[in-house]
């Protein structure tokens, strides 16, 4: 059975592998790490100084501060599309129900994937953040960005947050690229549902709006309100545990899936 299942989660892999999702990955991590690069070589005068005291941490945030709230979100919205949309544009949705699979292991293997997607967006924006800081510093010495004072605790610590704060996210879209055919409409809902979470963001109750805990993740100083990261971490996870259960038991009932 487990054989089975990865073998399935495998396969699913190979799909994925002939589509633009590997493309898309790569490109959107190195997006905002080469604009960054590119401002801090054309205005040294104005940001050189915000580098003094600790330069690493500042370029990492500098990179992750658009990401967390608008790049990562928009690439989880277009890669599980993207993904499910492959069985859709193939045809292939009756194939896959009708073989020998009970629809856990369609539901999951499927979904290992996206997941597997994701952190591999954060590891490529990561190596680009840290490549894109050593090109600055080849060029421009004066912001300090050398490999040896690379900040890799608060590198990894801010990752490993908002990765955790954009789970919710990828199975909600999980569900609705499952529910709709049309790749417009998980789109649409997906970038309303973003969008209205940008817009709420200084409601007090928008802690517990699932759209944008990856933000919240990045933006909320936890050194000053350590209780918030503890109301994230549980908002996220049940957001988390009820999308999947909720998707898993929508899309199993459905009368006609695919």
């Amino acid at each position: 059975m487990k054989t089975r299942f990865l073998a399935n989660t495998w396969a699913e892999f190979i799909k994925t592998k002939r589509s633009f999702a590997l493309w898309l990955t790569v490109l959107a991590a190195a997006f905002i790490p080469a604009i960054n690069a590119f401002i801090l070589l054309e205005r040294p005068e104005i940001l050189l100084t915000k580098f003094e005291q600790t330069p690493w941490l500042t370029f990492c945030r500098f990179n992750w501060k658009n990401v967390a709230a608008v790049i990562l979100p928009m690439y989880i919205i277009l890669i599980t599309n993207l993904v499910v949309q492959i069985e859709f544009r193939n045809n292939t949705w009756k194939q896959i129900y009708a073989s020998p699979r009970s629809f856990a292991d369609i539901f999951f293997s499927k979904l290992l994937v996206i997941q597997f997607l994701v952190p591999c967006y954060i590891i490529c924006f990561d190596c680009f953040v840290i490549l894109s800081g050593l090109l600055v510093h080849s060029i421009n010495a004066s912001y300090k960005l050398v490999i040896e004072s690379i900040d890799w605790k608060n590198l990894l610590l801010i990752s490993s947050r908002i990765y955790l704060g954009s789970l919710a996210i990828s199975v909600i879209q999980y569900w609705l690229s499952l529910r709709f055919r049309n790749f417009v409409i998980p789109l649409g809902f997906g970038l309303g549902l973003w969008i209205t979470g940008i817009i709420l963001m200084d409601w007090d109750k928008s802690i517990y709006y699932p759209y944008v805990y990856s933000a919240f993740m990045f933006f909320i100083n936890f050194d000053k309100e350590p209780a918030k990261l503890i109301v994230l971490l549980v908002s996220s996870i049940t957001a988390l545990v009820l999308a999947l259960i909720a998707s898993f038991f929508d899309i199993s009932r459905l009368a006609e899936k695919g």
